[in-house]
């Protein structure tokens, strides 16, 4: 039996890091793309892998919030980074996840619970390098490459 598809999507990148990405057949939905490592305009690869994990994960954490009639505040912001390693590049992720009106132990429940949910979180999660943690606040960070 073949699973019928919820929803799928193309996109498409002919340009590599400099240049245009866009959705295949849905006219005005492209983007600027370029890379991290050289000063041109346009997204990068590093910034759509925390658009889609901050994204998907926080609506997922509101999905099971909401499911167990729990107040629903989540925010979620990612971190990734990208390093120099033996064979090309490697990029760390780490997912923030703030919950303030959560006991660490609701929290840690609607987190497992999520992470075994969202489709980019059960993606991701198993990889070396990724992280979800829980924190207080956001705070102030330093500039990446400090």
């Amino acid at each position: 039996m073949t699973e019928k598809s919820l929803y799928h999507t193309y996109v498409h990148n002919q340009d590599g890091l400099v240049g245009l990405s866009y959705v295949v057949g849905q006219e005005g939905l492209s983007l600027g793309v370029s890379s991290s490592l050289v000063p041109a305009p346009g997204a990068n690869p590093e910034q759509f892998i925390g658009f889609a994990l901050s994204t998907c994960f926080n609506a997922t954490l509101r999905i099971v919030q909401r499911r167990l009639k729990m107040p629903i505040n989540s925010e979620v912001r990612t971190r990734v980074d990208e390093f120099k390693d033996t064979q090309g590049y490697k990029f760390t992720v780490e997912a923030q996840i703030l919950m303030p009106d959560y006991s660490e132990a609701d929290a840690k429940k609607v987190v497992n619970i999520a992470l075994d949910e969202c489709p980019t979180a059960k993606l991701l999660k198993d990889n070396e390098g990724v992280t979800f943690r829980l924190v207080d606040n956001f705070g102030e960070e330093p500039v990446l490459g400090e």
